[in-house]
């Protein structure tokens, strides 16, 4: 076994799992005993953590697809630094070299933490890289020059379209060239999504971003009058879109099973499958919220099947206490046999997503794929 990096690359091998990460542009590979292999987990930890270090009232953004529900009069709570010195400082390491590759943080405003920035600095002394996603309507000149120093890539979500192709030019300025639009693709917003798309065409302040990449929308809050994308045709002509405009995107994992049904047929499909990556919780990713609990991904806080998460601050050893906990490896043990369930859809292989979340639990409580026989 071993793990190395430099400035640019960091490379871990080991006989059954490896993998290549190019820290300047994101690039990413892994593979198994021969590059041909496609490993089912790794066994060392995640390659990227999403870490929430702040939730609650007063974010500007309020969106009403918000599946974490903040904004409003809530109290605002931030993981404070000692939290998260000691949750990265616990993560797997081989003679002292992290084996996580990224950190994708979840904030809400910009100066919501005020440890955001000293995190960040720190990942990137750690060799993890940092990243994040914003509303961009607090984004400041300050701040996107900081951003440039520290940053791998950021996301704009699209809450106010002016405010986000301000702030995707801001960055852009600065010299980032991974700066992406994130749009939460809903029934009722195919349009507006549209309609950024031919904004990506034609405005100068999107000519240097890099895609738009598409978010699964699921109905996680009830009280949102958004729903999910259900409709093959309308997924497909939203991907057929973005081809005619000549614009790049992608997508989430959450939308991969729709995204692969869509392209079913394409002399280009098989690249796109290798390219694509279906659900990776508890395999490659997971998800620690502000009090440093652990769970498979955000939707999966909450919800009663996976309980109040499993602490990372009470854990001796990140490994064997949370990677290899009787939940997580259920979770996995369950994740891998998805396609095992699925019958008549030749895009199974590749899918992770439907087995997940039964059915009537997610009428309740959790409708992340409500009608997906309809596509299946």
């Amino acid at each position: 076994m071993e793990l190395v990096q430099d400035k640019i690359f960091k490379i871990f091998r080991s006989p059954g799992y490896s993998y290549m990460f190019n820290k300047q542009n994101g690039f990413f590979a892994r593979w198994g005993h021969t590059r041909e292999d496609d490993p089912s987990f790794s066994p060392f930890g995640p390659e990227i953590l999403d870490l929430e270090i702040s939730a609650g009232g007063k974010c500007l953004g309020n969106c009403q697809f918000c599946y974490k529900e903040n904004g409003g009069n809530q109290a605002v709570h931030n993981m404070s630094f000692a939290t998260f010195k000691r949750i990265l400082d616990g993560m797997p390491k081989y003679k002292n070299i992290h084996f996580l590759t990224q950190i994708a943080f979840g904030i809400m405003n910009i100066h919501t933490n005020k440890n955001f920035l000293r995190m960040m600095i720190y990942a990137r002394q750690c060799g993890v890289i940092p990243n994040y996603t914003t509303h961009g309507l607090d984004l400041d000149p300050n701040f996107a020059d900081e951003t440039a120093k520290v940053c791998g890539a950021v996301a704009v979500s699209v809450v106010q379209k002016e405010k986000t192709y301000d702030a995707v030019k801001m960055l852009t300025d600065r010299g980032m060239q991974q700066v992406n639009i994130h749009f939460m693709l809903s029934e009722e917003r195919i349009d507006e999504a549209k309609s950024i798309v031919d904004d990506i065409a034609t405005d100068p302040r999107l000519e240097r971003m890099n895609a738009i990449v598409f978010l699964q929308y699921k109905h996680k809050n009830l009280k949102s009058p958004h729903h999910s994308v259900q409709s093959l045709s309308t997924y497909h002509g939203l991907v057929d879109y973005c081809a005619i405009k000549k614009v790049r995107y992608g997508f989430d994992s959450c939308s991969f099973p729709l995204f692969a049904k869509s392209v079913e047929g394409s002399k280009y499909y098989k690249a796109m499958m290798i390219l694509g990556e279906p659900c990776e919780s508890t395999l490659f990713s997971s998800y620690i919220n502000w009090q440093g609990k652990f769970f498979p991904c955000s939707f999966c806080e909450g919800v009663d099947h996976y309980g109040e998460g499993v602490s990372v601050l009470k854990c001796g050893d990140f490994l064997s206490d949370v990677w290899m906990n009787k939940k997580t490896e259920e979770f996995r043990k369950k994740i891998l046999g998805s396609s095992e369930t699925c019958t008549g859809c030749a895009s199974k292989q590749y899918c992770r997503s439907c087995f997940v979340y039964d059915v009537n639990a997610c009428k309740k409580e959790l409708s992340i794929y409500p009608k997906l026989g309809s596509w299946i």
